[in-house]
Formats: C-alpha cells, sequence, structure tokens
C-alpha cells in the first residue's frame, strides 16, 4: 500500500464488504500458489485486471508496482545458470535445464497472479478498511493492532531516511566512493536509533493514555447479496480449478 504517485485513485469493488473482499483474496490467493498449469494461472491474472481495464491510470499503476514484486523473481532467474551446471555435472542433461527453466516460469506467474489479486482485492482497501474488517472477521485485536501501527511506522521511517540522505546529500563535500558508502551506513544507523527511540516514547505515551491494545472498530459493515455471491463464487471457482489443474496435468 503506497502514499504516494502509486496510490490507487478508484477502487472498482468499493461496493463489496471489506469481509467479502478479504475471503474472497484468502482463497484465490491460496489457489494461484498451489497451480501447476500456466493457462489456468494466466486466465487468473487477466480475471484480476478486468475491474482496471476501464482505468488506464490504474493499470499503469498495476503495471509499476509489479516492478518491485518482479525484482524479487530476478533472483531466481539469475540462479538459472548455476542450475543448468549443476545438472551438467549430475548428467542430467538438458532435461533437466528444461525442467528448471519451467519451475522457474511457474513460479514467476504465481508471484504475479497472487501480487494482482492483493493489489485488486486488499490493496484499494486501504489500512483503516483491512483493519476494521480483519477485527470483524474476529482476527486477534493486538494483532491488528501491531499490523496498523507497523504500517504507518514504515512510512514515518521512510519519510526520517529521506530527509536524512536529502540533507547529506545538499550538505556533504567532495568524497570518493567508500566515503560516500561510510555516510550512507551512519545515516542508516542514526534513522534507526531515532526510530527505536521515538517508537518507546510513543509506546509510554500511549499506555500512559490507557491504550491497551486494540483499536475500535470504526466503520460500519453491511453484507449485501452481491457479497454473498461473490464469495460464494470464490469459494465454489478455488476447489474447481484446483481440481481441474490436477486433472489437466494427470
Amino acid at each position: 500500500m503506497y502514499l504516494d504517485r502509486l496510490e490507487f485513485e478508484k477502487d472498482p469493488l468499493q461496493g463489496f464488504d471489506p469481509r467479502c473482499r478479504i475471503g474472497a483474496a484468502v482463497c484465490l490467493i491460496l489457489l494461484v500458489l498451489t497451480l501447476t498449469n500456466p493457462f489456468i494461472g494466466g486466465a487468473i491474472m487477466l480475471g484480476a485486471v478486468v475491474p482496471f481495464l476501464k482505468e488506464k491510470r490504474e493499470m499503469r499503476k498495476l503495471g509499476l508496482r509489479l516492478i518491485p514484486v518482479n525484482l524479487f523473481t530476478l533472483i531466481l532467474w539469475l540462479s538459472l545458470p548455476l542450475n543448468g551446471l549443476w545438472f551438467h555435472f549430475n548428467g542430467a542433461g538438458g532435461g533437466g535445464i528444461s525442467e528448471s527453466l519451467s519451475r522457474s516460469l511457474l513460479y514467476t506467474l504465481r508471484i504475479n497472479a497472487a501480487a494482482l489479486l492483493y493489489m485488486v482485492l486488499i490493496i484499494p482497501l486501504g489500512i483503516g478498511g483491512l483493519a476494521n474488517g480483519l477485527m470483524k472477521l474476529k482476527v486477534p485485536a493486538t494483532l491488528v493492532s501491531l499490523l496498523l501501527l507497523t504500517y504507518r511506522y514504515i512510512f514515518v521511517l521512510y519519510h526520517g531516511l529521506f530527509v536524512s540522505v536529502l540533507a547529506m546529500r545538499l550538505r556533504r563535500p567532495r568524497q570518493n566512493i567508500l566515503e560516500q558508502w561510510r555516510s550512507y551506513t551512519a545515516v542508516f544507523a542514526s534513522t534507526l536509533v531515532k526510530a527505536l527511540l521515538r517508537a518507546q516514547k510513543i509506546g509510554n505515551i500511549m499506555k500512559v493514555r490507557g491504550f491497551t491494545g486494540v483499536l475500535p472498530v470504526t466503520k460500519v459493515f453491511i453484507w449485501r447479496l452481491q457479497d454473498t455471491l461473490f464469495l460464494g463464487a470464490c469459494i465454489i471457482l478455488s476447489p474447481s480449478l484446483w481440481i481441474l489443474d490436477r486433472v489437466w496435468n494427470f
């Protein structure tokens, strides 16, 4: 969930209850993480982007959001030559290399499909909607409070680090590469120390004011017929596609 130019401006599923969306996201994400057929995974990805097709700006944001997601899969792809070398020395031949390539493609597809589902169903809720929905679903209230406070504090850390790095760049003298990295290390270390002290201070203030670790529900929930139909379709679709996936690859 971004608080900058990549934040979604419109929610195509705004009329659905947050509890319905959270339940649908859990069903569909668990499904895509177990798929072995790329065609079914690709169909789910296409279905995930359908609500955003009319919004070109939102589609662009979806694509930009997938860039950092695929930076993690880049590590997997960079390790492919090592896998090929291992297969070569163990006498597996080209079949082993092709198997490694197909598995890498499958994992990449799974990660992108799960990320798209999360972006469409969960992220537009915002941290407030997500926290309220989780509490209404009887998720431990302390865990929800920790999630909410952690989310908020990540952006506080980011802002503090950004300001410190910008100030350092404007004020520092001419330095070689090694000295620059030493300066960055000092900035990161000081940011972490300030974050720890700030967290302790905020924690003490919240305790003094009577905070018990439980945040109140601040949203009114109304379950409609469309929520029942949507969640029911996702619950039926998930095992059906899982069975189809296993039969297809039998």
